[in-house]
């Protein structure tokens, strides 16, 4: 079992490590020019994270069935699974390209009301909006391959992106080699073209090895595609849901102030890395439980998800741990005001905090409900916790309380705690399991091997 998780967890783990760092070192280079540029690339990241979110939540949906079927070796459905994440991914990105590229002062005018921020950011969201197809194609295959127990491949694409989104940048930056000195816009293009590239690369490793994948829907019947959208639609609401949530928390920091907005995007760049090691897991977990659910071994699912809530949550603390470190270490090297450095020194501690909570919650919610099949209990249970909790008070946090970026920042994790109960209960309860392999009635209560409906 510790090798089977290995083999999938290191690969995606080592992936983000590597997608971050690029994400990192772009942060570092924008914080030398200004907090004005560090803002405008976390109003164009907001762009992003909701285009990645609802890309995310419609493949994570994909994902049930691709594991489930693998493990039942059915590479027909896996095809069809895959060539109809492919579609709905890239119909997705269009939506959020019309909106970014056609009018982007509003969509920047929503977090941020600094004219600077708004004025020098357009071109840059434009820029950035084309970008969005490759992310469709990208997230698409990397889910595919990693669900098939392929995950070294996506890694290997974002070791040779990431470096070509570096070097270009710093190139396009300091206008070098004879290229123009494009300043922030250079940084823009390099994401872009980054984006891209890392989709063509796992695509022609994928036709190489001759992996089942395809572009036709050709074999996609109507109850098929009915079946596909009952587990995938729940999983989009859920990230719809969940991303506007962030989207929210997000025009609520903006309004605070470029120094606070600023300081938040910093704070994103370390916290990414907590959960670049917890998410490996979280991944590796949803496969592996799939896999268990599609050879009808239900008893084996159960307990391997008691023993993975454990260890994710432990290995959060200790990443946030290790994070921190790193952040005292290069303290120093951010150009940025003394309050934003102090408002910033606090949040990272409230991170280090909520780090082991929102791993247990990663592990619970994408690597165990999700997999299982009961996406519909884990899109109720998100959206209530955020909506109910998260959101109002920070809110009330920011605006009528007053209160400054830690305290705030800390309010935004009341809800995860709240989540982390309610999902483990029902992990126990052994509800959640559903095989989407087997015909309607068998997906609604499969029976484990000691007797028992679960």
């Amino acid at each position: 079992m510790l090798k089977d998780i290995l083999r999938i967890a290191i690969p995606v783990s080592l992936e983000n490590i590597i997608a971050n760092t690029g994400t990192f070192v772009l942060t570092i280079l924008l914080s030398q020019l200004g907090e004005v540029e560090v803002a405008i690339n976390g109003v164009a990241n907001q762009g992003s994270f909701l285009v990645i979110l609802f890309l995310f939540g419609l493949n994570t949906g994909g994902a049930i069935f691709l594991a489930q079927y693998w493990g039942k070796n059915d590479t027909e459905s896996i095809k069809k699974v895959l060539s109809l994440m492919v579609y709905f991914s890239l119909f997705i990105s269009f939506i959020f390209f019309i909106i970014t590229f056609f009018f982007p002062k509003f969509f920047i005018g929503i977090f941020s009301n600094d004219k600077n921020v708004i004025e020098r950011g357009t071109l840059y969201l434009q820029i950035i909006s084309v970008s969005y197809f490759g992310l469709a194609l990208e997230i698409s295959f990397r889910t595919f391959l990693r669900s098939i127990e392929r995950a070294v491949i996506p890694m290997i694409s974002y070791i040779y992106g990431t470096i070509i989104q570096i070097g270009l940048a710093y190139v396009l930056l300091k206008g070098l080699f004879n290229f123009p000195k494009l300043g922030i816009m250079g940084i823009a293009i390099a994401i872009t073209v980054s984006r891209f590239i890392i989709p063509i690369y796992q695509i022609i490793k994928a036709t190489i090895l001759r992996l089942p994948y395809t572009f036709s829907t050709k074999g996609v019947s109507s109850q098929f595609l009915k079946k596909f959208l009952q587990y995938a639609t729940p999983t989009t609401l859920n990230e719809i849901s969940w991303s506007l949530g962030m989207t929210v928390y997000g025009i609520i920091f903006g309004r605070m102030g470029t120094q606070t907005y600023a300081a938040r995007n910093i704070l994103s760049s370390f916290e990414n890395y907590v959960w670049t090691f917890t998410f490996g897991i979280v991944i590796a977990s949803s496969v592996i439980v799939g896999k268990y659910i599609g050879r009808m071994e239900y008893e084996k699912a159960q307990k391997f998800s008691k023993r993975i809530l454990f260890w994710n949550t432990l290995i959060g603390l200790l990443s946030a741990f290790i994070i921190i470190l790193v952040y005292y270490m290069i303290y120093g090297n951010f150009e940025l005001e003394k309050r934003t450095k102090l408002i910033l020194t606090y949040s990272m501690w409230v991170m280090v905090i909520g780090a082991p909570i929102k791993a247990f919650n990663g592990a619970a919610i994408v690597g165990i409900l999700r997999a299982g099949g009961d996406a519909k209990f884990a899109f109720l249970l998100e959206t209530f916790t955020l909506w109910c909790l998260g959101v109002p008070l920070a809110f009330f946090g920011a605006f009528v309380w007053k209160q400054p970026l830690p305290v705030v920042y800390a309010l935004t994790l009341s809800d995860e705690v709240v989540k982390s109960v309610i999902a483990y209960f029902r992990i126990h309860s052994k509800k959640w399991i559903r095989n989407v392999t087997l015909s309607e009635d068998a997906i609604v209560s499969p029976v484990g091997v000691d007797g028992e409906h679960i």
